[in-house]
């Protein structure tokens, strides 16, 4: 797995390729709660870029879930973009479209990609 941040006035952009699963969950945790600011902000807003991520499992899922909760606690707005449907469909499997505020590809190219 590779993680990247691109910080814009907007938002904070992390970008994971790869897979996120049981063997690299965590370091995608200590990655977002170490780059993002930890004060609560209403003008905080975390994106999960999805769009080079081949593979994610329950591990991953969770951990998703976790860091919307971790932002939330914050105060701050948590939103993934740019699912492949392979992914899209693990989502909706589990429940999940509804529980995360997606972004969809043509938004994400206007407003966040650098």
């Amino acid at each position: 797995m590779e993680i990247n941040l691109k910080k814009n006035a907007d938002a904070f952009v992390i970008s994971i390729s790869g897979s996120l699963d049981i063997y690299t969950s965590l370091d995608f945790k200590n990655f977002l709660e170490t780059n993002i600011p930890n004060q609560p902000s209403n003008n905080l807003h975390v994106i999960i870029n999805l769009e080079k991520l081949n593979y994610i499992d329950s591990s991953g899922i969770g951990m998703l879930i976790k860091q919307l909760n971790y932002v939330q606690e914050l105060q701050g707005k948590f939103s993934i973009a740019n699912m492949k449907p392979a992914i899209e469909k693990v989502f909706k499997v589990a429940g999940l479209t509804s529980y995360f505020q997606t972004i969809g590809e043509d938004e994400y190219r206007e407003k966040y990609a650098v």
